[in-house]
């Protein structure tokens, strides 16, 4: 009986995202222990789920989500969309200005690599709020700027058509992941507020919301729906403008010459799709 408190506890946590002081009227339990107990069962849910529905790709995993982006988004080579996105935390104490963001508030951050059907294929989280998403990935396991293996728009300045053409497939391709994490939102509420947690418990919980959107992926959701959803909705994709972020490095010739072939590709006869020409913006 005990243990089934804890998963209604922590589901109710999930998803609502209801205060631990709040909780403890629905569930009649005290609220130090209401925290002890998302505290563990994120943690189990990490430690038992992640192997099973978040495990280290393999090298044949790689070739079915590239073979994936290709047949579904219509981009070769693509191992995954990659972005980052702020957790909203209380202020930590003692921390300064560590996690307090660009847009105002204080968060860690989750980034992740996710696949042609918005499941995640690889996290980092619980980084400073403060740092770039190029900075994060430069610590972990992905760089961020301009590779020649991560790819990404050209400057909105001087585009020509065929650079337009570029970073329309591009987009299409990466909406997946912004697909993801709007999925992840509205299904995980806790995730739509700030939570009332440090750094450290918020790592844990995001760790493990991520495990359970890729559960939930695997067995319930209707990827069709998915698809056309973002299929009917091309003209708001949104292109970064490139063109007054500065990185500390330059980007590489070999990298440019790669974004120029796929650039090339896209608007060749084998590379083209019919619908590309109508979102020249």
């Amino acid at each position: 009986m005990y243990l089934m408190n804890e998963i209604v506890t922590q589901y109710g946590y999930l998803a609502s995202g209801e205060r631990f002081q709040r909780l403890h009227y629905h569930f009649r339990l005290g609220a130090t222990t209401i925290g002890i107990i998302v505290d563990s069962v994120c943690l189990a849910i990490w430690k038992l789920l992640s192997p099973i529905y978040l495990p280290s790709p393999k090298k044949e995993d790689w070739i079915k989500i590239a073979n994936d982006f290709n047949e579904i988004w219509n981009f070769p080579n693509c191992v995954g969309a990659i972005d980052g996105k702020h957790i909203s935390i209380i202020c930590p104490p003692g921390a300064g200005s560590e996690y307090y963001n660009y847009k105002g508030y204080h968060s860690i951050v989750l980034q992740a690599v996710v696949n042609a059907h918005a499941k995640f294929v690889v996290i980092d989280v619980g980084d400073y709020g403060r740092s770039s998403d190029s900075g994060i990935f430069k610590e972990s396991l992905f760089a961020y700027p301009l590779l020649p293996n991560l790819m990404r728009p050209f400057p909105r300045r001087q585009l020509t058509n065929e650079k337009r053409i570029y970073n329309y497939r591009l987009s299409r391709a990466r909406r997946i992941l912004e697909c993801a994490f709007g999925i992840m939102v509205k299904r995980f509420n806790v995730l739509e507020n700030k939570m009332l947690v440090g750094p450290e418990k918020a790592t844990k919980i995001t760790r493990a919301i991520c495990v359970l959107h890729n559960l939930i992926m695997t067995r319930e959701v209707n990827l069709t729906e998915i698809y056309n959803e973002i299929e009917n909705h091309h003209n708001q994709i949104e292109i970064r403008n490139e063109a007054n972020i500065v990185h500390h490095n330059r980007s590489s010739i070999a990298a440019i010459e790669q974004r120029n072939k796929f650039m090339d590709f896209f608007n060749s006869e084998n590379g083209s799709v019919p619908w590309q020409d109508r979102y020249l913006v």
